[in-house]
């Protein structure tokens, strides 16, 4: 009898999690004309600790909920960010795996990356696009500094829930205590 294997859920929880709170501080950050936006962060954990099959999973479900919170045709986050994740997992073998510095690069790259997409294929839908793109600038540092400093408490949580999940992120094995 095959056992099932919650590491997919586990990671989408928390991209869900992540989700809720970058739509939190977006309500209070409306008043300042900022918005944030931390969708690197979303394949970053699945990318560089699940396997292929899990990782596959968990990304696809998450940008099936981006897409209902975002002002965007669906399947857009779908498509971005697995797109995203086939890339890191083509180069995985060559990059560390653990520590938040290589992480955050990564998610720092991942999020520009992103964030220019979006851009492109939204800008036209502005009134004033030419005056749109100073906005978007701001934005795009505001959400880069805020994932400089998120990133390390979301792998943690990341890691945090499959440790008291009693589950190996590599694996899927039960690790005993």
């Amino acid at each position: 009898m095959r056992r099932a294997d919650p590491r997919w859920l586990i990671v989408l929880l928390a991209n869900l999690l992540l989700c809720w709170l970058t739509g939190l501080a977006n309500h209070y950050l409306a008043g300042f004309s900022v918005h944030l936006y931390l969708g690197g962060l979303l394949v970053i954990f699945s990318a560089l600790r699940l396997d292929r099959r899990q990782a596959l999973i968990a990304v696809a479900l998450t940008g099936v909920a981006v897409d209902s919170l975002l002002p965007v045709p669906f399947g857009t986050s779908v498509v971005l960010l697995l797109l995203v994740l086939a890339t890191l997992l083509y180069g995985r073998q060559r990059f560390p795996r653990e520590g938040d510095v290589f992480a955050i690069v990564v998610a720092l790259f991942v999020n520009l990356f992103l964030f220019i997409a979006l851009s492109f294929l939204l800008v036209g839908a502005n009134p004033r696009p030419g005056q749109a793109w100073l906005r978007l600038f701001v934005d795009l540092l505001a959400s880069q500094f805020a994932l400089i400093l998120v990133t390390p408490w979301f792998l943690a949580l990341q890691a945090q829930a499959m440790a008291l999940a009693r589950i190996h992120p590599e694996t899927g094995r039960r690790v005993s205590l």
